[in-house]
């Protein structure tokens, strides 16, 4: 599935769109709402490429609408993006519906497809929400699940890095939006909880200064009915986590270089010591080492690829979230299926190590993307939200570094989003392990920052009625 390709080609269509909904949210009144919705609607149906009928087949109409989708893009873009009203795009819009409905006749009459099919995947827009990794300041993402249910939105899709991973698992486990786990798990979880110095042996991470216990900490709240761990199969909404792998190439030291790289940083009860926190800034030597030979990266997509299905949720997340020289995960239980899984995975990837994903992909929308094309929601017509708690700070002198090493590859994802929304502020990226009243605070200051943006997400996935 060429991704580049289907975005490069739904693009002028999705900006048509976009402000079509924008200027009737600016100028509410000025066009009937059911003019407005056939604009979307005409705009909608001129970028099917992909439409799924009630058998489950996947029907290509792109080459048969070409035509059709250019003398839309021609008639309103002059209208759609040039002015503030939607008068004189309306003008247009009756000989437009009339082109529509007889080329919706047409594919009805000579594809295999029914017309609910159709319709659906006209009118109907999937939430996808993407969530960037960034540590402690990740937990704003809470707020924005809170924002979206409380505006009767359920996304169809999640995908995460790092702390977004982990944040967003707790949104995956239930369609029905229940904030009480993280909740739960925010006045439970302490810093020797979460971390600790120990030796563990390494087998599938790096080794690092601090190892992450994400299942005696919350593992509990990641379990089937009948007491297995959770894997992105059980999940009620599908979710996605990126992980780095490491070539042969990548590392540049041997691993006792990182594994305790960071330790006179790490004082009592495991926390990082506030006199040695400069120190941290040195990770963004070793980001900038592995990123040197980027052929000995690979991204690897738990919940995404063959195989990773079955794969424990907490394995995906803590490995997603092992920051070289810093936390180190790796899975040392007695478990011969994820061994197994992991295994496999290495061979066909042909990686030695799996660590931080934000090295390859710290906003992942690009595979959300590629799920959605692939058939993982049904419909294609997503609408995607990137969320992003680790955009570049210059007024931080230990942050900065990373955040400009990752932007790159941010970058390019973000061209797949609808809507990057880069959270302003956030707790600290070091704050791993927050109190119960900080997590309520970052919840409250996405929540607040978000609020601006509800209406057009709000009426960019609502449901538009047939022409």
């Amino acid at each position: 599935m060429d991704v580049d390709r289907i975005r490069s080609l739904r693009a002028p269509f999705e900006e048509l769109e976009a402000s079509v909904v924008r200027i009737a949210l600016a100028r509410p009144g000025e066009l009937h709402p059911s003019r407005s919705d056939a604009l979307r609607y005409v705009v909608s149906f001129a970028k099917l490429q992909l439409v799924r009928n009630r058998d489950g087949v996947d029907v290509d109409v792109a080459e048969a609408l070409a035509g059709h989708a250019w003398r839309v893009r021609e008639a309103l873009t002059p209208w759609l993006l040039k002015e503030r009203s939607l008068v004189h795009a309306a003008h247009h819009l009756a000989p437009l519906v009339e082109e529509t409905r007889a080329w919706r006749r047409r594919l009805l009459e000579h594809f295999p497809l029914d017309g609910e099919s159709l319709e659906a995947e006209v009118c109907e827009r999937p939430l996808v929400v993407t969530c960037g990794g960034g540590g402690g300041a990740g937990y704003g993402y809470a707020g924005a699940w809170q924002s979206l249910h409380r505006a009767g939105l359920q996304p169809a899709l999640l995908s995460g890095t790092s702390m977004g991973a982990l944040i967003a698992l707790f949104r995956a486990r239930r369609k029905v939006f229940d904030p009480a786990p993280m909740y739960h798990a925010a006045q439970r979880l302490t810093w020797p909880k979460v971390f600790r110095t120990l030796q563990m042996e390494s087998r599938y991470g790096v080794p690092a200064t601090l190892r992450l216990y994400l299942r005696s900490a919350i593992g509990s709240l990641f379990h089937t009915p009948d007491g297995q761990p959770l894997t992105f199969r059980d999940l009620e909404l599908p979710l996605l986590v990126v992980a780095t792998g490491l070539g042969v190439d990548a590392l540049k030291h041997d691993l006792d270089y990182y594994e305790h790289f960071l330790d006179d940083a790490v004082g009592a009860g495991f926390k990082l010591r506030a006199t040695r926190v400069q120190k941290l800034a040195q990770i963004a030597t070793i980001f900038r080492e592995l990123l040197a030979t980027p052929d000995a990266l690979q991204e690897v997509v738990f919940g995404g690829e063959e195989g990773t299905l079955d794969a424990d949720i907490l394995d995906a997340a803590g490995f997603s979230s092992s920051i070289p020289g810093l936390i180190h995960y790796d899975v040392v239980r007695d478990d011969k299926r994820m061994k197994s899984l992991l295994d496999d995975l290495y061979s066909r990837h042909g990686i030695t190590r799996l660590v931080e994903g934000g090295l390859v992909n710290n906003v992942p929308v690009r595979p959300a993307y590629e799920a959605v094309w692939n058939g993982r929601v049904h419909r294609r017509n997503a609408w995607y939200l990137a969320l992003d708690c680790f955009a570049p700070r210059p007024r931080s002198a230990i942050f900065f570094p990373v955040q400009t090493l990752v932007r790159p590859n941010v970058q390019r994802n973000i061209a797949f989003a609808n809507l990057y929304f880069a959270l302003d502020r956030t707790l600290n990226p070091l704050n791993l392990v927050p109190g119960y009243d900080d997590v309520l605070q970052a919840q409250a200051w996405t929540t607040a920052e978000l609020e601006p943006h509800l209406p057009t997400i709000v009426e960019s996935c609502r449901t538009l009625p047939s022409i």
